[in-house]
């Protein structure tokens, strides 16, 4: 039914996801989906679990070390909202974390109290790396918008130096770079640079030795 759900979402909009629609695309009557889920809450929470277990937590992530775990689960969540941007209301459903994601987020501090971390230092690295991966989704369609957001985007900044010859002497020359703007490099770029500043930035905690290839003190 999930499954159904999400077709639904990815085809036609969040807001079209309905027990009726649903019931349609699997073959069911409206009432029927009530011995699944009580309530459109429920739904909606069962379609998030669902992407998580699928989608984010099926995806590539190496449990060598915490920096390989958060850049994994970052990558799973952003590719998830990079290619299903109509999932991004299932994604911030106020259902807690997924249950199939716990696990992910219980190894990674493990990892990181290991290695010498804080633990409130390790709580924020995985709510960095976690918010980075979707406020990065998020700017990529408010920017790009919907449809030909991008071809619209990219013709109203050459015109800018005929528009605005002096005002804008750093950004119009730049407009040309943003032709095929590889969004996905932008986020590879900016997960790895904030995960090493996590890594140079972090203290140790408190009967934790001071940890190796960092600065441990501070001008």
């Amino acid at each position: 039914m999930t499954d159904a759900a999400l077709a639904i979402a990815d085809r036609d909009g969040f807001d079209a996801v309905t027990m009726r629609a649903i019931a349609a695309e699997v073959g069911a009557t409206p009432m029927a989906l009530y011995a699944y889920f009580s309530d459109k809450n429920a739904l909606y929470a069962g379609m998030r679990e669902r992407v998580f277990f699928l989608h984010v937590g099926a995806a590539s992530i190496p449990r060598g070390t915490w920096r390989s775990m958060l850049e994994g689960i970052a990558r799973g969540l952003y590719g998830v909202m990079h290619e299903h941007p109509n999932w991004t209301p299932v994604m911030a459903h106020h259902s807690g974390p997924a249950s199939s994601g716990l696990g992910f987020i219980d190894e990674s501090l493990r990892l990181m109290l290991k290695d010498g971390f804080k633990v409130e230092d390790a709580l924020r690295a995985y709510w960095c790396a976690m918010s980075f991966a979707v406020g990065s989704a998020l700017c990529e369609h408010i920017v790009m918008g919907a449809g030909d957001g991008s071809a619209k985007l990219l013709a109203r900044l050459k015109e800018l130096p005929v528009r605005a010859p002096e005002r804008y002497a750093s950004l119009a020359p730049a407009a040309a770079s943003l032709d095929g703007w590889d969004w996905a490099g932008a986020f590879e770029f900016g997960i790895r640079s904030l995960l090493t500043g996590i890594e140079a930035g972090a203290q140790p905690g408190e009967g934790q030795p001071k940890r190796r290839g960092r600065r441990t003190s501070r001008p």
